[in-house]
């Protein structure tokens, strides 16, 4: 048995997979301006600067949410075949670009196609579903742990530059300064390091997932060989039941994760609070839900991943029922906190649920379609509750609506079970005839 160079040397070193993770933070970090509430706070500085109106300004949001989502599976798919050093390295500096061209925009047609340009292609390559396949591949036990603290870095990055946006305006500076000044630090901070410590797995470099100690060559290579073995590719996953049953769920999870909290400040003011209430529930939702990714990711190396996010489902139920109790300024803020908690940790449990059903051979192109699905409940919510409440006059039935998705989102999820893949491959021989049929 053949022991690999410097076998020692390494076993006291820092694995470099976390290494990885640092540059995936920092690159997540300072994607937070693609975010919608980032851009939310500058509609109306750029409206006063410009006359344009804010229903066209807001509509790039809803053209990058609908770019994000065609793109996702594409980009899924090149995530699986190319390496993300190319990827997230070429996708830095596409946000940048987009941010310059947001900065320079001579009309509202120039800012609707930048920020859906750096939302709807450079975030899924930067803060999406790329560094997501990194993860994956460097990171097995501790897989829940890394895909937590890669859910957590986008909005973290937003509510803290999105602060930093402000005091740039309110020293003097315009609205298009924040997209240059902020374009510039991508340059600087994220192309190099992008192009530098990035690596698609660690078997290229002589390493194991997690830094495992590895012994010989042989036995790295044979590892690597039985856990794609075990891998599916995108054609067999896409035909296996359990990824319908869990898209659908991801689907009706987020019609009340997403909805919920957009109806939220108009909820409390109708309630007679006070909007600096509705605001400190709406960040209270944001800030726990971008630390609620690393508290169920630390739990999902513990407890199986399908029993957390029936758990979440269960718990939003819960929630959107409760909703129609709130009245006070402590419980609305509470309130806010908790279904950040419930509404934005299962993301990444359930990203987690389909490596550890599918594992890492295809999980990019896997991925994308989860991303795409994830994308359209979060876009479904917020208008069909509007409709509800426009047609009953209150919003008794959105809350009920999202008690009944919530609760099918879990049910479906309690059927998704593991896929077996022998199941699939059955399948592919009696397609070929070899059932003598």
């Amino acid at each position: 048995m053949q022991a690999l160079p410097e076998q020692d040397n390494r076993e006291h070193r820092v694995f470099y997979g976390w290494y990885i993770l640092a540059v995936i933070l920092l690159t997540g970090f300072f994607a937070g301006p693609t975010s919608q509430v980032f851009v939310g706070l500058l509609v109306e500085p750029i409206n006063e600067a410009t006359g344009w109106s804010k229903t066209s300004i807001a509509f790039s949001v809803t053209a990058g949410g609908i770019l994000a989502g065609v793109t996702a599976p594409f980009i899924g798919f090149l995530a699986d075949r190319y390496s993300p050093r190319v990827l997230m390295t070429l996708g830095s500096g596409w946000m940048a670009l987009s941010f310059f061209v947001i900065a320079a925009s001579p009309n509202v047609f120039f800012l609707i196609a930048g920020y859906a340009s750096s939302r709807g292609i450079a975030q899924n390559l930067i803060a999406g579903i790329v560094p997501r396949v990194m993860v994956v591949n460097w990171f097995r036990r501790m897989r829940g742990r890394a895909i937590g603290l890669t859910g957590t870095a986008h909005p973290v990055g937003t509510f803290a530059l999105a602060p930093a946006a402000l005091l740039i305006i309110d020293a003097g500076l315009t609205w298009r300064w924040v997209w240059v000044l902020f374009g510039i630090a991508i340059l600087i901070l994220l192309v190099v390091p992008n192009a530098l410590i990035l690596r698609r797995t660690p078997e290229e470099m002589g390493l194991l997932p997690d830094g495992d100690k590895v012994i010989s060559s042989t036995e790295a290579e044979e590892r690597t060989a039985r856990e794609l073995a075990d891998s599916w590719t995108f054609k067999e996953a896409i035909r296996t039941p359990a990824l319908g049953l869990i898209l659908a769920s991801i689907i009706l999870t987020n019609y009340g994760g997403g909805g919920l909290p957009f109806h939220m400040p108009q909820y409390y003011e109708q309630q007679g609070l006070a909007p600096g209430i509705a605001v400190a529930a709406v960040s209270m939702f944001a800030i726990s839900g971008a630390f609620a990714n690393t508290l169920w990711g630390f739990l999902a190396e513990h407890i199986s991943e399908r029993i957390l996010g029936i758990f979440t489902m269960l718990l939003g139920v819960v929630l959107a029922f409760g909703f129609q109790f709130v009245s006070h300024p402590v419980a609305a803020v509470a309130y806010g906190s908790i279904l950040g908690i419930a509404a934005r940790g299962e993301g990444s449990i359930l990203m987690l649920l389909i490596a550890n059903y599918y594992g890492r051979r295809s999980y990019g192109a896997i991925s994308g379609v989860v991303q795409t699905a994830l994308l359209v409940g979060l876009a479904l919510g917020p208008y069909f509750m509007a409709l509800l409440r426009e047609q009953t006059g209150s919003y008794t039935m959105v809350f009920y609506s999202s008690m009944v998705t919530f609760s099918l989102a879990a049910l479906l999820l309690a059927l998704a079970k593991k896929p077996v893949k022998r199941d699939v491959e059955g399948i592919n021989n009696n397609e070929r005839g070899n059932y003598g049929i």
